[in-house]
């Protein structure tokens, strides 16, 4: 009678194994299913969309930031003239660059915090990891992080706008970060921006010192 029990416990013991290593397989075997078929046709499908989404709210942010400050030239470059029309020196107003920046972070910050709790739909077919199939099925609503603060480089751009004239542009380059929240982890999407913020014609001679480096100033923010 013992013998048989033994016998009996051992394949109980027997069977138990074998579905646990059934179990452990397949929770194996899903979990790199979903991180290396399932996780690139999703990122495919949805990267180019977070890329405009990120890249139209921070354009939304900066548009603000000029329209409600009335932001002109001058607030970003102070021009000194000679007696006969020449400008001498070009400021950077960068003390009114670092204000101006700090805001465009704020609001750009606000701008893409609401495009991370709207998140974004997605076909629940691009969870097969089959290609075909990314834009069949309901939807899921996948959430978007934006992630740490912000930067930004200014760029002046000078061009030559006829006798005696130069078209003095200066842009703005902001980079963002956000983050797709995926089924096994997550996946950083960065983006970079590029906005004119101010122009003017300069009339008049202007100093080759600020057409060098190929008729380009930067200046990156504190």
């Amino acid at each position: 009678m013992k013998y048989y029990e033994k016998k009996y416990k051992r394949k109980k013991r027997r069977r138990a194994i074998v579905l646990l290593s059934i179990f452990l397989s397949f929770v194996v075997l899903s979990f790199v299913y979903i991180y290396c078929v399932i996780n690139p046709v999703v990122i495919g499908a949805v990267e180019h969309m977070i890329f405009s989404l990120s890249t139209s709210a921070v354009s939304d942010a900066v548009y603000e930031v000029l329209e409600r400050n009335e932001i002109t030239y001058e607030d970003f470059v102070k021009t000194e003239y000679d007696n006969d029309g020449n400008v001498t020196h070009l400021y950077l107003q960068t003390s009114r660059l670092n204000l101006i920046a700090r805001e465009f972070y704020q609001v750009a910050q606000v701008y893409l915090d609401k495009m991370g709790n709207d998140g974004l739909d997605i076909a629940i077919g691009a969870f097969t990891g089959l290609p075909f199939l990314v834009g069949v099925g309901p939807k899921v609503n996948l959430k978007l992080v934006s992630i740490g603060a912000m930067t930004s480089t200014f760029k002046s751009q000078f061009i030559s706008a006829g006798i005696n004239q130069t078209n003095h542009s200066v842009y703005i380059h902001l980079y963002a970060s956000v983050s797709l929240i995926l089924p096994a982890g997550s996946k950083k999407i960065d983006s970079v921006t590029e906005m004119l913020v101010a122009e003017s014609v300069i009339v008049g001679k202007v100093p080759e010192v600020y057409l060098g480096n190929n008729g380009l100033l930067n200046y990156t923010p504190n």
